[in-house]
């Protein structure tokens, strides 16, 4: 019965964790920022920083708003023109100040392209 318990409560930290997925779909990089919610009736405001290699002429910081309600938001950027090397994005609760952070290489082959 305790490992159940246990279990149960592990997994409910998991889920209750913040957490930032990004995919590539053709020549596009998107990021999903999946926000812990534990009071969904108020707006979070997000910040999401993509951080260049080589170039801060490439980097970008974007303000996103989370609705009440809604549990995640997105951002991406074109892949063509961008720096290779290993890009971080870094996305920032600003009522908390918590962030969650993951890095790609735009060198590497698709099953190497993310590194979390």
């Amino acid at each position: 019965m305790k490992k159940v318990i246990l279990l149960s409560f592990f997994s409910f930290l998991i889920l209750q964790a913040s957490s930032l997925q990004c995919k590539k779909n053709n020549n596009t990089i998107t990021c999903t920022y999946f926000a812990d919610r534990s009071d969904s009736s108020k707006d979070v405001r997000l910040k999401f920083d993509w951080i260049s290699p080589a170039s801060p002429k490439d980097d970008r910081v974007r303000y996103i708003t989370i609705p009440a309600y809604y549990g995640s938001a997105y951002d991406y950027r074109l892949l063509p023109g961008r720096v290779k090397g290993i890009w971080k994005v870094v996305v920032t609760r600003m009522d908390t100040n918590k962030s969650v952070q993951t890095t790609f290489d735009i060198n590497e082959t698709e099953d190497e392209f993310f590194r979390n």
